[in-house]
């Protein structure tokens, strides 16, 4: 049988026994295309007796074969360091690896554990398109950095995946809370000192507040929306709604238009819940740009000629259909105005927002009241772009009266 080994797993073999010292009672073996160790010395899996010694076997993580031996011998090394310490365990049950298993920041132990997360908290506390959007991509990108190489410490890993995003970014941020949320479900320890790479908040903020669109943008993107041969009146008449009502993309279900005084409302039927809390049904009356008449191009007549588009209504997010028309209408020939890539269908709420400040003057608090968002969430969000003005007025009056 000895005969039969192959080359590269006598090599392994020489290789752990060097970093064993000679300590026998430790083999590596090929068993059903997979690498695994065995020893007596492996502690008892749960509900195994303990009172005499017994082989058992770890099946590793790394796939046998001479282009993978250098990585199973790290692994092994690594196991056979944490069952001498006494710091390794058998893993959980129910799929997840103990704090001490050596496997369980490789891919498929990861993979595992973020099938657990979902079934956690997909249907309970987020639907499945925010799983997709904000959870399942941070944490692949985790999953394609543990399969580079064996990763020893739990603080080597994050922080080798979170350096994939610029610092301070809300990607990182995002990514940072992702993770720290699955190593909660594992129960295992969070390294704290990786907070600093996630950032404090204020360095993703862009420090001209957010972007919105201008009124030049926005009779811009109206008239791209008319010239393009794929898109619909329909079409115009959504965005039409994001731009004189600051709607987000979602509450365009349900919406329902009335005029009262001559003033166009928008009655927002759906209900928006986060972290940052909730909003419910709201009135909305039509504030457009300054240039537009006041019937705002006959929309309300353009809604009950021509609605909405079936598809865009029906979707469970029309936010994505509408950055898909945004993409292609950047593309557009007869460019006058260029429409500038940080912009998103969001940037016509924004616009809408700053409307409401510097062109009727609300407070922060009404603002907030037709936005659907709380005062604290308006400021957050709006105040560098509402103060900045405010304050160089301010400066400027100052230095021009010093003597």
């Amino acid at each position: 049988m000895a005969l039969d080994r192959p080359q590269w797993l006598a090599d392994l073999s020489r290789g752990f026994k060097r970093h064993r010292q000679g300590r026998t009672g430790w083999t590596v073996e090929v068993m059903r295309d997979r690498l695994r160790v065995v020893s007596c010395e492996l502690p008892p899996r749960r509900g195994e007796p303990a009172d005499k010694p017994k082989r058992r076997a770890v099946t590793l993580s790394t796939p046998p074969g001479p282009a993978t031996a250098a990585i199973a011998l790290q692994e092994c090394c690594r196991l056979f360091d944490l069952v001498t310490a006494g710091s390794w365990s058998w893993p959980d049950p129910d799929g997840v690896p103990a704090a001490g298993d050596p496997l369980r920041l490789a891919p498929a132990a990861l993979q595992r554990l973020i099938a657990r997360l979902q079934v956690v908290l997909v249907g309970e506390r987020i639907g499945l398109d925010t799983w997709e959007r904000t959870y399942r991509t941070y944490l692949q990108r985790l999953v394609e950095v543990a399969g580079q190489q064996p990763w020893r410490e739990d603080q080597q890993l994050v922080e080798a995946t979170l350096r994939s995003w610029k610092p301070g970014s809300r990607a990182r941020q995002m990514a940072h809370d992702r993770f720290r949320r699955l190593w909660k479900e594992a129960g295992w320890s969070w390294p704290e000192e990786l907070l600093v790479l996630r950032g404090n908040g204020k360095a993703a903020a862009d420090p001209e507040g957010v972007r919105a669109f201008t009124d030049a943008e926005i009779e811009e993107l109206r008239a791209r929306l008319q010239r393009s041969s794929k898109l619909t009146p329909a079409d115009l008449v959504a965005w039409d709604l994001l731009i004189v009502f600051g709607l987000r993309p979602a509450e365009l279900h349900g919406l329902e238009l009335t005029v009262e005084e001559e003033l166009i409302l928008a009655r927002v039927q759906r209900v928006k819940r986060s972290s940052r809390g909730s909003s419910g049904a709201r009135t909305v009356p039509a504030v457009p740009p300054p240039a537009w008449p006041a019937d705002c191009h006959g929309l309300l007549d353009r809604w009950k000629r021509y609605g909405l588009p079936p598809g865009m209504v029906s979707s469970r997010s029309p936010g994505q259909a509408l950055t898909q028309q945004l993409r292609r209408l950047r593309d557009q020939e007869l460019v006058e105005v260029d429409l500038d890539q940080e912009l998103t269908s969001y940037g016509c709420r924004h616009a809408f927002a700053l409307r409401l400040a510097q062109h009727l003057g609300l407070h922060v608090r009404e603002a907030a009241e037709l936005m659907g968002h709380s005062p604290q969430v308006h400021l957050s969000t709006y105040g560098r772009r509402l103060d900045q003005p405010k304050l160089l007025a301010r400066v400027r009056e100052r230095v021009f009266r010093a003597p």
